[in-house]
């Protein structure tokens, strides 16, 4: 009857443990919102990344950004940014115990820029610029504090430079969010 009982607890432990280890990790994809802020606008960010190993990470991000471009004092007209990224990202610094990691990273970034609600004519001969399509690069630094085992706070330093942007070449985005990993 001994016997039994000690079997018993023995296969418990060796399936708890498993289980129990397999619940208590993250796993290889985690999603995150960013609202983010820019010179004369803000925006937003959703990103979402496959963990390749435990020091680096790959993403795709789509960003949407609206903003005013103001060529002097008296004049102002909207434009809008709408961006897809796919990025590398490796680990810089980490402090596990607590929670905190730093990553840097970057690559290709394509889009569209719509300028003054896509209408060519403006009041004013300051500038000359149509809406179109936009290609670059970016770089990134994010900070990643964990909150719980799911969450994260995350706050990412975004720098953008599109080629062959007719209106601001180089973007930079600051901003704090979100992110949740997937079991």
């Amino acid at each position: 009857m001994k016997h039994y009982h000690l079997c018993f607890w023995l296969l418990l432990a060796a399936t708890i443990f498993p289980v129990q280890q397999s619940f208590s990790q993250r796993s290889y994809l985690s999603i995150g919102a960013v609202p983010t802020y820019k010179t004369d606008g803000y925006g937003i960010q959703l990103n979402a990344n496959h963990y390749h190993s435990a020091i680096d990470y790959l993403q795709v991000s789509l960003v949407a950004t609206f903003s005013k471009e103001k060529p002097n004092s008296g004049v102002e007209f909207p434009y809008d940014d709408y961006w897809l990224n796919l990025g590398y990202f490796t680990t810089i610094l980490t402090s596990k115990k607590r929670g905190i990691f730093f990553y840097f990273g970057g690559g290709p970034s394509v889009g569209y820029k719509y300028i003054n609600n896509g209408e060519t004519d403006f009041d004013f001969d300051a500038i000359e610029a149509e809406s179109s399509f936009i290609y670059g690069a970016y770089a990134s630094f994010e900070m990643d504090f964990f909150v719980s085992d799911a969450f994260s706070l995350i706050v990412p330093i975004n720098g953008y430079y599109h080629f062959n942007s007719d209106l601001n070449d180089s973007t930079l985005l600051l901003g704090a969010g979100l992110r949740y990993y997937f079991k």
